[in-house]
């Protein structure tokens, strides 16, 4: 538990999400870059308690300094209760679920909805597992909450706000090639400067041609099947952006498979399917689910397993107080 209470009474914690990039130049002026951009893990500076007694310090900083830079330690990023599995500390504000309902009300665990051996790439899959305590609409997380399968060792932060979704049938569009540009964003109620785009691949493309009425029946994390028609959904076909644009609404898919382009009549999942619905997370799934799995949100999902690559020197002070006279870092352990 040491690195948990120095986290505990830390002065400040930083968090630093961005990749990893690492840069060299040749003798004839060549630069290579190169990016470990699946996993991206979290790295943290952490400010201690400055001053401690000499006893204290013994008995909260011996695991962290005879473990040194090897030996990987576990914290919440918000301690949480061992009875009630609930937030134990004030600082809860930092990583609040904001999910509701009484889908998610079991101590930071969902209780209807179970993360399945599907989930793979940068999604989640989830299936329904008690459909009498679930509402259609109900938020299963928004976009900034942390999300974790039990027993697993890696968080994740969704990308997006999912909804338990509304069975929706007989919705016809055409499934764009690979190599189509189009905007994310819509035409209404936008702010200047957000309507970024991508260019299609066979795995990540749009469906054009709907209506603002079958787009109101859709929701971002909802899975696809197709009914009919010359274009073909790959494996599991999720949901990740919805355009409300009034000229030509559309919305962006991604699939476990190619895709085939072509028109198409499809159905979205409703609050009962197997599965359910798809969470877009902020990196690839590391790892795999053999079996349904308990899904962890909020305060219960910040674990994070690290290695230490910084310690504060130490500074001995009369009346057996000891002296942090600097940070220490931590990164991400990924195995």
């Amino acid at each position: 538990m040491s690195l948990q209470q120095i986290i505990d009474s830390a002065v400040n914690i930083e968090v630093n999400r961005s990749k990893l990039v690492a840069q060299t130049i040749s003798r004839s002026g060549r630069i290579s870059v190169a990016s470990r951009n699946w996993a991206t893990p979290f790295r943290f500076t952490v400010t201690p308690q400055p001053v401690w007694r000499a006893a204290d310090y013994r008995s909260v900083f011996a695991e962290l300094l005879d473990g040194d830079r090897y030996l990987p330690m576990g914290f919440f990023l918000n301690n949480i209760s061992g009875t009630t599995f609930l937030p134990n500390l004030g600082n809860s504000w930092m990583i609040p679920y904001q999910g509701g309902g009484d889908v998610t009300a079991n101590n930071g665990t969902l209780d209807s909805y179970q993360a399945t051996s599907d989930t793979s790439g940068a999604k989640i899959v989830l299936t329904n597992v008690d459909s009498d305590t679930i509402t259609p609409g109900t938020y299963i997380v928004k976009k900034g909450d942390y999300i974790r399968p039990g027993g697993n060792y890696y968080p994740y932060i969704a990308t997006s706000d999912v909804i338990i979704p509304t069975t929706a049938t007989g919705i016809t569009g055409v499934i764009q090639p690979a190599g189509t540009f189009l905007l994310l964003g819509g035409d209404t109620g936008s702010v200047a400067g957000t309507n970024i785009g991508f260019t299609s691949t066979t795995t990540r493309t749009f469906i054009t041609s709907l209506s603002l009425v079958e787009i109101a029946g859709l929701s971002v994390g909802q899975i696809l099947t197709k009914t009919s028609g010359t274009g073909a959904f790959g494996g599991i076909t999720y949901i990740d952006n919805i355009n409300y644009s009034t000229t030509s609404p559309n919305i962006s898919v991604t699939s476990t498979t190619a895709m085939t382009a072509g028109s198409i009549t499809f159905s979205g999942s409703g609050n009962t399917s197997t599965p359910a619905m798809c969470v877009p997370i902020h990196r690839g799934y590391i790892g795999t689910l053999s079996t349904n799995t308990n899904v962890r949100v909020g305060a219960r999902a910040a674990l994070f397993n690290v290695n230490v690559t910084k310690l504060p020197q130490v500074r001995y002070l009369p009346g057996q107080l000891v002296e942090l006279t600097g940070d220490i870092e931590l990164i991400e352990q990924i195995v």
